[in-house]
């Protein structure tokens, strides 16, 4: 491989904010085909004049040449004074204020879900890391893609069903009466809440949740699909760590309620 060019020049770096050294270098490889390579060196200066003189000083101390004919298509370095912070805070604030007016739904989730505190681990997690991320976000730039919007205010919605279910579910199991205690078979009726396909050693078999109209619920074997009103006989056996759940075994005489 050799050395087909090696330069220094001068840079606007990225976002325009300070004036860069770096180094151009090209390599023509054995089989003919040229290699570039563009890599930064130092900051110089925010100012050019200041910029310039560093750049002529480290390309004499590193004996590599300096090529002045990128220099004049550099845009100059601008900094924000303390007007134009201010100019766009009021602008940024225009833009969130407008933004949150079109979208009443997300300010309001903003408003009660956004400012809880960084301890309050219930709501961050069950909400989700990313509502915050959003919302931090649009604080900050003043606008949000329709995505993110959509997004924010399904994590939102989600939470708020879970809490509403998870209450709904608490008031019912504080109302259920107990799995009975029993070695008989005897009769359940109430609704299928769910089924799930479980795999066993004698192949996949069907499993469901029921809930009796006494209000606990058993697991067991299929008896319906979801949603389905049922009654059926089985034996039945207690959970050992909760009461108001229990396991049935063998459903016969099943007949669909309306």
């Amino acid at each position: 491989m050799s050395l087909l060019k090696n330069t220094y020049y001068i840079g606007s770096g990225w976002g325009n904010k300070m004036y860069t050294l770096r180094q151009h270098m090209m390599f023509e490889r054995s089989d003919g085909n040229v290699y570039e390579s563009d890599r930064y060196v130092k900051n110089l200066s925010i100012d050019f004049d200041d910029a310039y003189a560093k750049a002529v000083q480290y390309s004499k101390k590193d004996n590599i040449p300096l090529e002045a004919s990128l220099i004049n298509d550099l845009y100059p370095i601008k900094r924000k004074t303390k007007k134009d912070c201010e100019k766009h805070a009021v602008e940024l604030q225009a833009n969130i204020n407008d933004f949150l007016k079109d979208n009443p739904v997300l300010a309001q989730y903003f408003e009660t879900y956004g400012n809880v505190d960084s301890e309050d681990k219930d709501v961050r997690d069950g909400i989700g890391y990313a509502f915050f991320d959003i919302k931090n976000k649009f604080y900050k730039h003043g606008k949000l893609s329709e995505a993110q919007v959509d997004f924010a205010i399904k994590m939102v919605e989600e939470y708020v069903t879970r809490k509403q279910n998870e209450k709904k579910w608490e008031e019912e199991k504080a109302n259920a009466e107990p799995v009975p205690v029993t070695q008989d078979r005897i009769n359940f009726k109430g609704v299928v809440l769910g089924t799930k396909n479980v795999e066993t050693q004698w192949g996949v078999n069907t499993k469901c949740l029921f809930q009796d109209d006494r209000g606990f619920k058993i697991w067991g074997g299929y008896v319906g699909d979801k949603g389905d009103k049922v009654s059926f006989v089985a034996r039945v056996q207690v959970s050992e760590d909760d009461a108001k759940f229990g396991f049935f075994q063998r459903p016969t005489k099943i007949v669909e309620l309306d």
